[in-house]
């Protein structure tokens, strides 16, 4: 039972460590092989899409997914898992789907992302719900139970252990029951709710008991099925010296009596013959396991032979191998001068291929040569466009003179773009405004694809307060999601392009500063204290999101009643890899930064901002684009 007990807690431990190393690494670097591996799994996934062959393009998409997993860059694995699971989707494989998106909710939950995390847990257990056993419904609820518990959304955690522990109940699956019992009482306890955490202790406790016990009767009657005929036959021949001692004794007992000594004797007998008949058949017991020893060790026997005479054929076998061998090369010693011609009459016609080759090779080089500075020239003419298109950081600050931009492309032309502009709102009437829209915009992917996304969205933001006349944030991010739907018929194709942004409109005569989210919050102080606006969950573009899609994004509003410092961004400055710790830089770092040097100039702040991050990425690579805008607004 001890030996158990330790088993257990030993395995409980290494689950535990397994999942405590889960959650605290970062996402690792790929390195340039790793991405040639990557490039093979998709290579064969869009071979299979080709002959429209979902299936196994999913399991190629899933196979590049699990490889990024196994790299420790959980976060590059995810487009990967979806592909895989959309896929599988249009595949009719449901079960898979419901899989993949459970494992791409463990990785949101990694990265600290709780609510795609919990997004893609409730995704996963209704199609449990729907297809699944109910197994697979019990481990579904104890799934999203965990994401809850971590944003502390207890009742919620606890109503769904609850459901998963009477399922597990109803189908005795003993660990899930076991695993619930843990849950509750932790998540009790978490709640304050002292008393039901020491019930569900207490019978966490007591079930583990029975648990155990049930596992180590099932070995002990393992053994003892094994061992019952010896069993049967020592007791057996004990039960006969017993009875002949005792016939012994009654014997001289009953020589004064005959008429007893005869019904004793009878009696006797009849034990006697009892307890032979029980030694005969366990003889007989213990007879057919000689029987059936000896047929195995027959058997063995029979094999031994069969492997000697295999081996020694084996023996034979090589000997005229040898001997055809030693043949062969006595007549190769005959014709070794005619091959020694021959051999370099070939070195000769190899060396004039391998010329010819060196020759094609340079030519080829060349060639490659030419087409690399042709991809170059294209590059940085779409770098001198994207340059253009943006405004300059002087242009901001003629309009919010406290203000800075740091933009940071990963690549020559960046996924990461900023926009902002001056409106004049009804001119000429009495409830004429100032408005002025800033906006940081972080699409999907890097370098030219990021580029031209981000051309398409600087285009639609221009046309939709300028001809449109659209001001409020929200109702701009939702005219934003339906033009770039549009623009790249994301309904009709399997285009997944979109954007996380923060966008702000504000307007200085009413000291009113208006802002929306996709995604991407907002991070203001104001008196010395942080304050942080969450953005709709929504992104902008991309994957529908069944619940998400027909929400409209909320404006949120801020009112400037004392000196106000404002910062938008994308992720690429958080997700930074530090050379000396190996890990991401992360958002909550990112924020006390900002608190600490929020009260100094604005061109300062740019500079420090700057050079932290060159000191915290050392010699590594820059991971992500990065763009952070911050301006200071005072009330008129």
């Amino acid at each position: 039972m001890h030996i158990i007990k330790h088993q257990i807690l030993f395995k409980l431990s290494i689950i535990t460590l397994f999942f405590l190393y889960f959650f605290s690494v970062s996402d690792a670097q790929i390195s340039k092989q790793d991405e040639k591996t990557l490039k093979k799994f998709t290579d064969k996934a869009n071979e299979y899409l080709s002959n429209d062959n979902y299936g196994d393009a999913a399991a190629a998409y899933y196979k590049a997914g699990l490889f990024c997993f196994e790299k420790n860059s959980g976060k590059k694995a995810i487009p990967y898992l979806k592909e895989s699971a959309n896929l599988y989707g249009k595949n009719k494989d449901f079960k898979k789907v419901m899989k993949i998106y459970s494992n791409i909710g463990l990785i949101y939950a990694n990265i600290d992302e709780y609510e795609k995390a919990l997004l893609y847990f409730q995704q996963s257990l209704k199609i449990r719900k729907s297809i699944g056993t109910q197994k697979d419904i019990a481990s579904g609820l104890l799934d999203l139970a965990y994401i809850l518990s971590v944003r502390k959304d207890y009742k919620n955690a606890i109503m769904n252990i609850l459901k998963a522990l009477d399922i597990a109940n109803k189908n005795q699956e003993s660990k899930l029951v076991l695993m619930s019992y843990k849950m509750l009482a932790d998540n009790y306890q978490k709640a304050g709710n002292m008393q039901k955490a020491a019930e569900y202790m207490d019978k966490f406790a007591s079930y583990r008991q029975h648990f155990e016990k049930k596992q180590t009767k099932e070995r002990v009657s393992e053994e003892r099925i094994k061992s019952i005929a010896e069993i049967r036959m020592k007791e057996a021949e004990t039960k006969a010296k017993q009875l002949e001692l005792e016939l012994i004794r009654k014997n001289k007992e009953i020589a004064e009596d005959t008429l007893n000594r005869k019904l004793k004797a009878q009696q006797d007998s009849l034990i006697i013959a009892e307890a032979k008949i029980a030694l005969e058949k366990t003889k007989l017991e213990k007879a057919e396991k000689d029987r059936l020893l000896a047929e195995a060790k027959a058997k063995e026997e029979k094999a031994t032979q069969r492997l000697i005479y295999t081996l020694g054929a084996g023996v034979i076998t090589i000997i005229l191998i040898i001997a055809f061998g030693l043949i062969l090369n006595i007549r190769r010693r005959k014709k070794h001068n005619k091959q020694l011609r021959e051999t370099n009459e070939e070195i000769e016609r190899q060396k004039r291929n391998v010329e010819l080759k060196n020759r094609e090779l340079t030519n080829a080089f060349n060639r490659i040569e030419e087409q690399n500075k042709d991809i170059n020239a294209s590059i940085n003419y779409a770098v001198n466009i994207q340059k253009s298109m943006l405004p300059s950081q002087s242009l901001l600050q003629k309009f919010i003179p406290e203000s800075f931009i740091l933009f940071k492309p990963r690549d020559k032309v960046s996924g990461d773009f900023y926009w902002f502009k001056n409106i004049i709102v009804n001119p000429g009437k009495a409830d004429a405004h100032n408005r002025i829209f800033i906006s940081a915009i972080d699409c999907t992917g890097h370098g030219v694809p990021g580029a031209f996304l981000s051309m398409l969205s600087y285009n639609l933001l221009d046309n939709i307060v300028e001809q449109k006349k659209i001001y409020k944030p929200g109702n701009i991010l939702d005219e934003l999601h339906s033009g770039v739907r549009k623009s790249l018929r994301q309904n009709e194709s399997n285009n997944r392009d979109g954007m996380d942004m923060a966008l702000c409109s504000y307007i200085p005569e009413s000291n009113l500063l208006e802002f929306a989210g996709a995604k991407n919050p907002l991070v203001y102080i104001k008196n010395n204290k942080l304050h942080r606006v969450k953005g709709n969950i929504k992104p902008i573009g991309g994957i529908i999101y069944d619940k998400n899609e027909n929400a409209n994004f909320t404006t949120k509003s801020i009112e400037i009643d004392s000196p106000t410092t404002v910062y938008i961004f994308s992720d690429g400055y958080a997700d930074q890899i530090g050379e000396q710790t190996g890990r991401k830089l992360m958002t909550k770092f990112f924020r006390s930064l900002l608190a600490d040097i929020h009260d100094k100039p604005l061109d300062k702040q740019r500079e420090i901002l700057s050079l932290f991050l060159k000191k915290w990425q050392g010699k590594l690579e820059q991971v992500d684009d990065i763009v952070i805008i911050g301006f200071k607004l005072f009330p008129l």
